[in-house]
This record gives structure tokens, sequence and C-alpha cells, in this order.
């Protein structure tokens, strides 16, 4: 009786010509992906975002200063899209915090405020962050009606006064006057004297103060942005 023939193995052991082929295939393809473009990164759309007239409305421990480093900057709206609104290089922004790889960004001209109408959003390729100054004494302008002055003693303790005067819609005249110590508290100086309360923030080469209305009359206050002129 003849023995029954043992079953072939299920897993046969390639010829090594057809290893190595299979082997050389695959690198290839590995090559080929890994040489392929990248696609281009886009800044993201800031969905439903907006660039307030108003650059008080975003919140000042946020805001940073930067220079322009493109040739001619045009901001955009929120999805990028251009708009009439453009400044050369060189010029400097107030800039709220980055959101998609923009920022809503305000030209500030010398000596002046933020400008309402040249304003939008700016990537962020487009500029370059302006440090925080580490000269802070001396005196600081928002107008020719608002001033602050910061003063350090021997001692490395900081004083703060200020004076203020703006005219009431019912044509009178509100001064008001700060005058004492400043202590740094984390990003910011805080100001306190009885009911009032005001911060200072070191954005570039700019102060940015905010108080809580209760340092002058209703409707009147010391925040704004500062220039150092001495």
């Amino acid at each position: 009786m003849t023995a029954p023939r043992p079953a072939a193995p299920l897993n046969r052991p390639q010829p090594r010509s057809v290893r190595a082929a299979g082997l050389a295939a695959l690198l290839l393809t590995g090559a080929a992906h890994a040489a392929s473009p990248q696609a281009p990164t886009t800044p993201a759309t800031v969905t439903g975002a907006t660039c307030p007239a108003d650059w008080r409305d975003l919140d000042p421990a946020d805001l940073r200063a930067a220079q322009i480093t493109a040739t001619r900057l045009t901001f955009t709206d929120a999805r990028g899209t251009d708009s009439r609104a453009t400044a050369q290089r060189g010029a400097l922004l107030l800039q709220g915090p980055a959101t998609g790889g923009r920022r809503c960004s305000y030209f500030v001209p010398p000596s002046g405020m933020p400008d309402r109408v040249t304003r939008g959003f700016v990537l962020d390729t487009q500029v370059r962050a302006v440090p925080p100054t580490t000269e802070l004494g001396g005196t600081w302008v928002r107008d020719a009606n608002t001033g602050l002055t910061l003063t350090r003693a021997d001692s490395g303790h900081w004083t703060l006064t200020g004076s203020l005067t703006a005219a009431l819609p019912d044509g009178s005249v509100s001064s008001a006057n700060l005058n004492g110590p400043l202590r740094h508290d984390a990003n910011r100086w805080t100001y306190r004297d009885g009911r009032c309360e005001a911060q200072l923030h070191v954005v570039g080469n700019w102060l940015v103060a905010a108080d809580n209305g209760r340092c002058a009359a209703p409707d009147v206050t010391f925040g704004g942005l500062y220039h150092h002129v001495r």
C-alpha cells in the first residue's frame, strides 16, 4: 500500500530573486512619496472674528506691538479678503492675540492713537514683534491734556503721578490727579488709591493704561495709549 504524500506547506518560501524585486519596488515607492512636495500651509479663516473699531475693546494683557516688514501691507478681514486699508514697511502696529496665523491690527502714527480706519487682520509673517521697552522712567503722554510720570526711587520702588483735564458734556471742565506707589504684578503695573485703581501694560515702546472708572469724573478715564516723551 502506498503511503500518502505529505501536504505542501502553506507558506512556501519565495525564490531570492522574487524577494529582492519586491523589496526594490517598496523602496522606490517610499522614495517617491518622500520626494512629493507638501501643500503650502494656508492660515486658517478666523470664523466669526471681528476687528473692533475701538482697540480698547481688546484685553490689554493680550496686546503687542509690531513693525511691518513687508514692502506694502494690505489689511484683510477675518477670511483673508483684502480691504482698502494699507500701510508701508516700518510702520508700527498695535495688535491683538493671534488666531489662525492672523492678528487684529491697528496702524499707530507717530505720537498718535491707533487708527480706527487703518485696521484689520494681518499675517504674522508680514511683521516682527517689538519687545517691551525697559525704559519706563520719565513722562508718558496720551494727548495734550493727559500725562503720566513714572519715577523710580533709589530703593527700587516706583511712584506714579498723573494729571488729566477733560471737557464734560455740560460745558464744565473736570480734572483729576494720580499720586502714589506703583506695584508690579505679573505682567502689569498696578496703582491703587482709595476707590481708584489703574493698570499699566508695557506694549512695545508704549504704555497702555486702563482704570476702573473711579479715578476721575464719570465717563472720564486715564485709559489709553501713551507715548514716552522724556
